[in-house]
């Protein structure tokens, strides 16, 4: 039966793989025949119902002192800190969910990370007053990410309790088998896997809009365009990126020939820089070897637009001009940048993440490997075993130079993909949690 269903998060709209997994959700959703509302604490899209209290940015200070550092509160004094602000955004979420009419609320991430606490007790209040069926839809954990630290013993208790929360209405969902596991050691919690997805007959070529991007860029038609689809943070391990490129450029391009392509490689970095820090240590690592790194953030969005008679080209827009992928994470919840390669088209570097190891790689897809393992050098910036970046940079010019074996590995993985990670296989999962959250 057709319902009216809420999916709610910290932020909407922008290139992290929470809010692009937020999309799919809603289109396949809608494919359903259910009707989708977006709340989200910040929207740059306009399309979402705004609750400011959601927001990450909102919490900035109680965030820091509860699993940072505790600088600015007692103890007893941060936990009631989050409770007075939990209780005004449980009072006014549960008045909006009643004026849309919500019958179900999907939770992304609320739950499972402290970026605001005060914005994920306060949702468990509007549920809890409302007695509203919950799809709890977890991507990574706190546990997972070292960053997060309890700074007393007020909020461990509360991570502990209430991350994610025990409320009796709640369907919980992870995207993985190893936080399924987890979940279920740390809080007794079942879980059911539903991966991310990725629209496989989307277009992701060259068209009327981006035909002009490379020239935007200052790249030209023969230029080899590595591409680094993902956000700029120290977990997305971007320095095993550049020494790729640099291990590429210097010993195997020289004596390298690819059809239509000529002596220049570049590092192509659309997508947000999050961590400044982190971002002046790669401008520093790309310098030092000789790699043209390419940070243009500004120059892409969720979805095209012009702004101002300047084009703002949407992330896939960067596939298009890509020549290959790399994808040297060290943790991810799944791998969204991994399924849009392969939804692109092109070949990819991978450096094999737990989660990658575990639930992607067994199914037999074909990719560049960077290992698994990994140690912090001096800048506190990863590096693998020596041996493996120059191994893994003959087999890109290998792959570069050969179309014919290049077009087998990119439509082997596709093939794959179709049939694990699918638009198809999220509207039958949906339809089945969906059923088990209302009943």
């Amino acid at each position: 039966m057709p319902m009216r269903i809420a999916i709610c998060h910290f932020r909407y709209g922008m290139l992290d793989g929470v809010s692009l997994e937020m999309g799919k959700w809603a289109r396949a959703l809608g494919r359903l025949g259910h009707e989708v509302v977006i709340i989200a604490g910040e929207d740059p899209t306009g399309m979402a119902r705004i609750v400011p209290e959601l927001s990450i940015p909102h919490a900035e200070a109680i965030c820091r002192n509860a699993v940072v550092a505790l600088r600015d509160y007692a103890p007893g004094g941060l936990r009631e800190a989050i409770e007075r602000e939990a209780g005004r955004i449980a009072g006014g979420l549960a008045r909006l969910l009643e004026r849309e009419g919500v019958e179900l609320l999907i939770v992304e991430n609320l739950w499972s990370l402290p970026f605001n606490p005060a914005a994920s007790l306060g949702v468990l209040g509007a549920v809890e007053a409302l007695s509203l069926p919950v799809i709890a839809h977890h991507h990574d954990f706190w546990w997972e990410r070292d960053v997060y630290s309890p700074t007393c013993a007020e909020i461990e208790a509360l991570l502990a309790g209430h991350f994610p929360p025990p409320y009796p209405r709640a369907v919980h969902v992870v995207i993985n088998s190893l936080a399924r596991a987890e979940l279920r050691r740390r809080r007794g919690m079942e879980a059911t896997v539903v991966p991310n997805v990725i629209d496989l007959d989307a277009p992701w070529g060259v068209d009327g809009f981006n035909a002009d991007l490379r020239e935007a860029l200052g790249l030209s038609p023969d230029d080899i365009v590595f591409l680094q689809a993902t956000r700029v943070v120290p977990r997305k391990g971007i320095e095993l990126a550049i020494e790729l490129v640099h291990r590429f450029q210097e010993e195997v391009l020289p004596s390298l020939r690819i059809p239509g392509k000529g002596r220049r490689a570049v590092l192509l970095l659309p997508n947000l820089i999050e961590d400044r820090e982190y971002h002046g240590k790669l401008v520093r690592r790309a310098g030092e070897l000789g790699v043209e790194a390419l940070f243009v953030p500004d120059r892409f969005g969720p979805e095209r637009r012009v702004e101002r008679g300047r084009k703002i080209y949407s992330l896939w827009d960067a596939y298009a001009v890509a020549d290959f992928v790399t994808y040297p994470s060290l943790y991810e919840g799944f791998g969204n940048q991994f399924l849009e390669a392969v939804a692109a088209r092109l070949p990819l570097a991978v450096f094999e993440y737990p989660v990658f190891a575990a639930d992607i790689a067994p199914l037999g897809f074909r990719y560049v490997s960077l290992g698994s393992e990994y140690r912090r050098d001096g800048e506190g910036l990863a590096a693998v075993p020596e041996g493996v970046i120059p191994r893994a940079a003959a087999e890109v010019g290998a792959i570069l130079a050969d179309p014919g074996l290049r077009d087998r590995m990119v439509e082997h993985n596709l093939a794959l993909a179709r049939e694990h990670f699918s638009l198809e296989r999220l509207e039958r999962d949906l339809a089945r949690i969906v059923a088990e959250a209302a009943g």
